[in-house]
């Protein structure tokens, strides 16, 4: 039986889930974004997956891009988690209106709440030593349910959201191709490539030993949380300024504010674009 889970994850909270449901699945494929979606195909899966983080309200783009390419077996057990902090919106919506267009359905949909990683905004939040065994049980749950086939309906996007989504949301995602006009580094940089080798959407490339960012980001901040040196910093980009909204203020990253990323999930682990666990 051929198992696949495609997944996107910038600070590890997605990865993790993905792993752990794999490993109760006695083995599966996990396949990052990064890869040609034309190449890792799942036509002949019995089981496919995709646990991705909601950005937005929504699933990240690249995310969305990469399914609406792949090829699936539409008769396989379908399955979507996605991991989020208040707010799911309609990223299940999303991926089973590109599912229907592929004649297939998502068998299964829950929605994992995790710790905030959007540490150029806040820090992380709830408490670590809280969430991060409420993760792991719900986690656990998840995975049980998945084991077991259970067909579970997705959850929806209310109507409160909805009826919000264009004004809260549209603002920001009309100008997120600027968002990464705000990282820079210090001289604590020492050109190790990390950043370039963990970020889920290839955004970033080396130029002299330092990381230039080309504008395709998601605000993933997977460059900022897995810096060995803590070397990248960043200011408010201008049009964000501009935007004047609450969150737009508060963007900054203090020296002293936390990088969060999941602690089970090391740099080396979002570089690799295939994972196979037995």
């Amino acid at each position: 039986m051929k198992k696949v889970i495609y997944y996107y994850s910038g600070t590890g909270n997605s990865l993790r889930a993905a792993i752990t449901i794999a490993e109760s699945l006695d083995g599966a494929v996990l396949y990052s974004v990064r890869n040609d979606s034309q190449k890792v195909s799942a036509n002949d899966a019995d089981v496919i997956g995709f646990v991705c983080p909601v950005y937005e309200w929504d699933v990240p783009g690249t995310f969305k891009s990469f399914i609406e390419n792949i090829d699936i077996n539409p008769n396989a057990y379908i399955f979507m988690v996605a991991t989020y902090i208040a707010v799911h919106g309609r990223c299940f919506e999303t991926v089973e209106d590109i599912l229907s267009k592929k004649n297939a359905h998502l068998s299964y949909g829950r929605a994992l709440r995790c710790v905030a990683s959007q540490c150029t905004a806040y820090p992380p939040f709830p408490p670590e030593k809280l969430m991060l065994p409420y993760m792991e049980r719900q986690t656990k749950k998840i995975c049980s349910e998945i084991v077991a086939r259970k067909n579970v309906p997705y959850p929806h996007m209310s109507a409160l959201t909805r009826r919000r989504y264009q004004n809260t949301m549209g603002p920001y995602i009309a100008i997120e191709h600027e968002y990464d006009k705000g990282f820079y580094t210090d001289d604590r940089c020492i050109g190790c490539s990390t950043c370039e080798k963990v970020c889920p959407n290839q955004n970033i490339t080396m130029s002299e030993r330092r990381p230039v960012w080309n504008h395709h980001c998601h605000g993933c901040n997977a460059c900022v949380a897995y810096c060995p040196t803590k070397a990248i910093q960043f200011k408010t980009p201008k049009a964000y300024q501009e935007l004047g909204t609450f969150i737009s203020k508060i963007l900054r990253l203090p020296e002293k504010r936390k990088r969060y990323h999941h602690p089970l999930i090391k740099a080396g682990d979002l570089m690799k674009d295939i994972i196979h666990i037995e």
